[in-house]
């Protein structure tokens, strides 16, 4: 994944910060990747864009990988299993596996970018996931 630094104020710094730790999230880079989505996924934004950008088009069919890891809890494979069922039209395959205490699940997605991102929103609202990657392959 490509590394993207950028310079901000102090004060924007401190609101990042803020709500790395009343979200819960991780790291600043998952909040910044979570806001982003958030922003693409909006109206606004994707009909704004310029159509002579290099940006994929937000309709553009892909295909990509997800890797998610999380504690073997019940509750955690419930609500991943509502994602799951919700998508299961662009989840095209599923391979699970259970080490230690870990729940490690692998998909296949295929579908558009929009319904990608918003897939990609739910994944990280689970709070107990302990580690969340995905990758467009085109």
């Amino acid at each position: 994944m490509p590394i993207i630094s950028i310079s901000i104020n102090e004060s924007l710094k401190k609101f990042i910060n803020k709500l790395v730790s009343k979200n819960h999230y991780d790291n600043k880079s998952k909040l910044i990747r979570d806001a982003l989505l958030r922003l693409m996924s909006t109206e606004d934004i994707s009909t704004s864009l310029d159509s002579s950008s290099d940006l994929i088009p937000i309709t553009k069919n892909i295909i990509g990988n997800i890797i998610i890891i999380a504690p073997n809890d019940y509750n955690v494979q419930k609500k991943l299993n509502r994602i799951e069922n919700q998508y299961k039209e662009q989840i095209v395959s599923k391979n699970q596996n259970f080490i230690n205490q870990n729940f490690i699940a692998f998909m296949v997605y295929d579908g558009t970018l929009q319904v990608f991102q918003r897939l990609v929103v739910e994944i990280n609202s689970i709070e107990e996931i302990k580690n969340f990657r995905y990758l467009i392959i085109n």
